[in-house]
């Protein structure tokens, strides 16, 4: 039977999901004996109804709640809506977001017209009692109906001082105005309040008109359909704002910001000034045992739940009591340095450590330090040994191979040598070998880039001493290497337009114009993503792949001869067809015997596929016999499998809002695992049949995610391969995907145990 309200003396750390994390921190204090307002969790199921378009409860659900409030009633002798000795309730959501959720809750939940006067009659101070409901007014018109504070203030004037007459006169303000915009009067029915409290603080989003410190905590938050519905925590309403030893504050067991151990916060005694809050100095000195009592509640909440933990209490004549607990909104610092020490303090497993680390964890780290601190290093470590994916980089240029040796890559896993040369030093030799009217003077041309080439692959080598070094040649499509066209014809007209006595070495120049126009409209391409490009185009311009593998040969030999371990993997990329591999593949071997000569025994080198078509995907088994290894290029298979251009789909549709999108996420951004990665996974499988260790990889700008490591993992794939700052998280990705994969292992063999047994 799905339990629908749980009593917080029922419940246990273990209920977590059931009654939300600060309901459960306070079912464990309150188990073991330390002071909590009584109260009760109105749990995610019992809260789902709220979330239908009338938001009706059944009988049964009232009935709970209803029951729920009666042992309130018992444990405090106080009774909900009763005039002489009213029970006022404080209503939260259970559940913690990244950020504090507080400023959502609804205090004095049971506040009316009547029950007013017995609150002033319990505190024997009615301007409080009265401030109370103004209060509380101004707070339920907000979460329920999302009426802005500031049309509240306005109502309540300039008033300095709120006596009792101001303060009646703007309660009676306050009323018309949720009745004039909420369109409902403010009920007195307690019931009804409470009804509307729960709904109000599971489902804030619902409110339309915010804008006010909850509009913005609102738009700041990332929130899921998921959190609809979320637990309801209810507790009685706790006095910290009257009394000399009274007071209200919030602890932390470490340091939010550093992560150092040790209690650390704030307190503000009832009779001080917000703006006068001192820390726990004043409360440390004032009342020693209390200060006590909370150090012990945070060294036992830790120990319970294995994180760092925030408590709020209230100190009401003297008693000291847990308002509520919840897991620290932590900075990266923090999180990291205090998750390390929870190692090292044996609540948790190093495994246990690696899952609970997120990206914008290692990025904030990164961005304040380049290499990291030694937490993020030791958690690297940690990664290391578990992991069992490779994590390479992607590089365009000798200078990001450094980096990614820095940041702990196991080699290249993509050299993109059309980035290197593409650079604006070295376009203009490209397009004068392109434009060139004989091999022969395209073969001088690619004299000047060959130097160029070997230099930038030397610095591979030596940077990546021992590890692979995988180059993708020339991938780009033709119109990419050409002179923009318009501009060569604009360049024509100012040179006809000229005044025929100033002439002279412009005809000339005409002349050599009119001769690379005609060039390039001969290379012109109707579909230019879809024709001349990679392995095609070396068929067009063969030369640029022998001067691009003469290079790679040469750095070999020169960085074999000083001592460095020279592991080149050469891509053939854009491979639709069996043949077109072969062919490059000749061509490999053709040069390295060539360049190699006797160092080729020290070059053990291979030769692979880029996997960027759905055809090249399918016929797997036949690309593996001419294959030592598959590197899946996503950003193309992507485009080639939707069907979309990448540039036109995101200006056009995938940025829309997220309602309207055709694409749940941005296959560009996430890998669209259920279609492109249905064809990665049978390529892997089918090649792998041909060839049992068969290397394969995966690169793009899309992979580097938890959910993509974890599917590369699965499938059992060698290596990731990443931009060079994505190198870090990769590394403990890959290590949270081997931990949840042992462990769904080790589940698995306990429910076939269970079964069995």
């Amino acid at each position: 039977m799905t339990k629908r309200v749980v009593l917080l003396e029922e419940g246990t750390a273990e209920m977590k999901g059931l009654m939300g994390s600060r309901g459960a921190g306070l079912a464990v204090l309150l188990q073991a004996g330390w002071p909590v307002p009584a109260g009760f969790i109105v749990t995610r199921e019992g809260c789902r109804a709220f979330g239908t378009r009338l938001g009706h409860l059944s009988t049964e659900e009232i009935q709970e709640i209803g029951s729920a409030v009666r042992h309130l009633e018992e444990q405090t002798g106080k009774y909900f809506g009763d005039s002489l000795s009213p029970l006022l309730l404080a209503v939260r959501s259970s559940e913690v977001s990244s950020r504090d959720m507080e400023s959502l809750a609804l205090l004095h939940v049971g506040l009316n017209d009547v029950t007013v006067e017995g609150l002033a009659r319990q505190t024997n101070d009615r301007q409080y009692a009265l401030n109370c409901y103004r209060i509380y007014l101004q707070d339920y018109g907000q979460l329920v109906h999302g009426i802005s504070y500031s049309l509240f203030e306005e109502k309540l004037g300039d008033f300095l001082i709120l006596d009792e007459a101001k303060l009646e006169f703007a309660i009676a303000e306050y009323k018309q105005l949720i009745e004039d915009i909420g369109l409902h009067p403010f009920p007195q029915d307690v019931q009804l309040q409470l009804k509307e409290a729960i709904r109000a603080v599971t489902h804030t989003q619902r409110s339309p008109r915010l804008n006010s410190q909850q509009e913005h905590f609102l738009q700041s938050t990332p929130r899921s359909g998921d959190y609809q519905g979320a637990p309801a925590l209810i507790q009685v309403m706790v006095n910290g704002e009257q009394g000399e030893r009274s007071g209200s504050g919030t602890v932390y067991s470490r340091h939010p910001g550093t992560g150092e151990r040790g209690m650390t916060g704030e307190y503000t005694a009832a009779a001080v000034s917000p703006s006068q809050d001192q820390g726990l100095g004043p409360l440390r000195r004032v009342e020693p045992e209390l200060y006590g009592l909370l150090l012990e509640a945070c060294s036992y909440l830790e120990n319970c739940m294995g994180e760092v933990q925030k408590i709020q209490f209230i100190i009401d004549s003297g008693e000291l009591y847990f308002l509520h607990v919840s897991p620290a909104c932590l900075s990266a610092k923090a999180a990291l340095r205090s998750t390390i020490d929870f190692v090292h303090e044996g609540m948790i497993t190093r495994a246990d450590a690696l899952l609970r680390i997120e990206p914008w964890h290692v990025t904030e780290m990164l961005n304040g330090f380049s290499s990291g601190t030694p937490e993020l290093q030791l958690l690297l470590e940690w990664s290391d040994d578990i992991k069992e994916l490779m994590i390479l980089s992607n590089v365009d240029h000798p200078q990001d191979a450094i980096t990614a040796r820095i940041l702990g890559a196991e080699g290249i896993g993509l050299c993109r040598t059309e980035h290197m040369l593409l650079s604006p030093a070295r376009l203009p030799f490209v397009q004068k070998m392109i434009l060139a009217d004989s091999e022969s003077e395209r073969r001088r041309g690619l004299e000047r880039l060959l130097p160029m080439q070997q230099s930038d692959f030397e610095q591979l080598f030596e940077a990546m001493d021992g590890f692979p070094v995988t180059i993708r040649l020339l991938d780009s499509p033709l119109h990419e290497l050409l002179p923009d066209l318009g501009m060569l014809e604009k360049r024509r007209e100012w040179l006809l337009a000229e005044e025929p006595q100033e002439q002279g070495d412009g005809q000339i120049e005409l002349e050599q114009l009119e001769r690379v126009i005609r060039r390039v409209s001969e290379l012109h391409e109707h579909n230019p993503t879809l024709e001349q490009q990679a392995c095609r185009l070396s068929m067009v311009f063969p030369e640029i792949m022998d001067m691009q593998l003469e290079a790679i040969f040469r750095a070999a030999v020169k960085g074999i001869r000083q001592g460095w371990w020279v592991r080149p993997e050469i891509m053939i990329p854009q491979i639709g067809h069996v043949h077109e591999l072969q062919v490059m593949r000749d061509l490999v071997d053709h040069v390295a015997d060539q360049v190699l000569g006797e160092e080729k025994r020290h070059c053990l080198y291979r030769v692979g596929a880029m996997i960027a078509a759905p055809r090249t995907a399918l016929t797997a088994t036949h690309i593996a016999r001419q294959a030592d290894f598959f590197t899946f290029g996503t950003d193309e298979l992507t485009e080639m499998t939707f069907g979309y251009s990448r540039q036109e789909a995101e200006k056009r549709f995938l940025q829309r809002d997220t309602d309207s999108r055709i694409v749940t996420n941005n296959p560009f951004d996430v890998l669209d695992i259920e279609g492109v990665g249905q064809l990665i996974e049978m390529a892997v499988v089918q090649g792998r049949i041909r060839k049992p260790h068969l290397k394969t990889g995966i690169c793009g700008e899309n992979v580097a995610d938890l959910e993509s490591i974890t599917f590369c993992h699965r499938i059992g794939m060698d290596y990731v391969s990443c931009l060079p700052e994505q190198i870090p998280y990769a590394r403990i990705a890959a290590a949270q995907a081997a931990i949840k994969g042992q462990r769904e292992v080790a589940n698995t063999q306990n429910a076939d145990i269970s079964t069995i047994a």
